[in-house]
């Protein structure tokens, strides 16, 4: 199939886009990077210098303006996610936003009624999904004999944030936005809508604790435990099957499957049997993380007309689960008596 490469100006010169996005730009076979924009001189010379990207803008406007772009590609501070990709539908211009796309809902809210009107497609960076790690759980949940999910169980913790990011008001703000939005996505992907979700969280907001308990409408069991207060990234999912089975996946990359009562070889008689899936060390990081495949998935969106899992309006949800979850958490950091919201019915 013949195409055009999409033309990508990319919005922010971080850490995340030069560990991250840009080399999984490069990567793509669907792209080609023609324009690059930050507020600071020196990233965007360091970054022409390395990449031979020759536009280079302070103002994202003029970037926007001045250059035929198919896609923007923005990873800065959320109410800079918020402006630009406001300012880039409105002119037509597809975007893809790193997490979190926006400071809150309504700003939110904003941006799926601009994607209602406007020919333009959206997409967020939620990499988690889009792991080998995770295509080998969807794989497995779909085969028959693995049962239905009963119970799903997310532990994602790092050492970070410490302190307000991104001009916030809180850590606490800060910590759902920059680590408890995906574990809740991946949790709220796997479980569907819900009816109760009920928060556990430590006094002390920096480190930081939080346990989440939701029942799922349809029968599923959801434990989410996150913080900032270890010593290293580490990201666990568990999902246990109505018939035994489970599934477990540790830091994003190997995969455990056990299954109860199958046959085993030599007559061993074991109760139960795993299998392990571990990647191969001369794989690339950015695929193994989702980054590759996440960009290819939104581009082929734009080119072949496909869905993307992970629109603006795909976020809503998690949104709204985390203003939920601040109110619980506002709730037990005061003194008020106020009735507690521990239920409420979701998408």
């Amino acid at each position: 199939m013949r195409f055009d490469r999409l033309k990508v100006g990319i919005v922010g010169l971080g850490e995340q886009t030069m560990d991250n996005l840009l080399p999984s730009l490069y990567l793509s076979q669907y792209a080609s990077i023609v324009a690059i924009c930050d507020i600071d001189e020196a990233k965007l010379s360091a970054t022409s210098a390395k990449t031979g990207v020759l536009s280079r803008y302070t103002d994202y406007r003029q970037m926007i303006d001045c250059e035929n772009l198919d896609v923007v590609v923005i990873s800065s501070f959320p109410e800079v996610h918020f402006q630009v990709a406001r300012y880039a539908m409105q002119q037509g211009k597809n975007v893809f936003v790193e997490k979190p796309p926006v400071s809150n809902t309504e700003q939110l809210k904003e941006l799926i009624g601009l994607a209602r009107v406007l020919p333009v497609k959206t997409g967020v960076g939620m990499n988690f999904s889009y792991t080998d790690s995770h295509k080998i759980l969807k794989e497995i949940l779909s085969e028959h004999d693995f049962g239905d999910i009963s119970f799903v169980s997310v532990e994602h913790v790092s050492s970070k944030p410490v302190s307000p990011l991104w001009n916030l008001d809180t850590t606490v703000e800060s910590f759902l936005l920059a680590q408890l939005i995906h574990p809740l996505d991946y949790i709220l992907a796997l479980g569907g809508s819900y009816h109760s979700l009920n928060v556990h969280c430590s006094k002390l907001h920096s480190p930081f604790f939080i346990q989440l308990m939701i029942e799922f409408d349809n029968g599923i069991i959801g434990c989410l435990k996150s913080g900032s207060f270890y010593p290293r990234f580490k990201h666990e999912v568990e999902v246990i099957s109505n018939t035994g089975n489970t599934v477990r996946i540790s830091d994003l990359s190997s995969v455990e499957v056990t299954r109860k009562n199958l046959p085993t070889p030599f007559n061993l008689r074991a109760k139960n049997c795993a299998t392990v899936y571990t990647p191969s060390p001369l794989k690339s990081g950015y695929s193994k993380a989702g980054y590759t495949v996440e960009f290819n998935a939104f581009f082929e969106s734009i080119l072949f007309d496909t869905e993307y899992y992970h629109t603006f309006g795909d976020m809503l949800h998690v949104y709204k689960a985390l203003d939920q979850i601040k109110l619980q958490i506002d709730y037990r950091s005061s003194d008020c008596r106020l009735p507690l919201p521990v239920t409420e019915k979701t998408y």
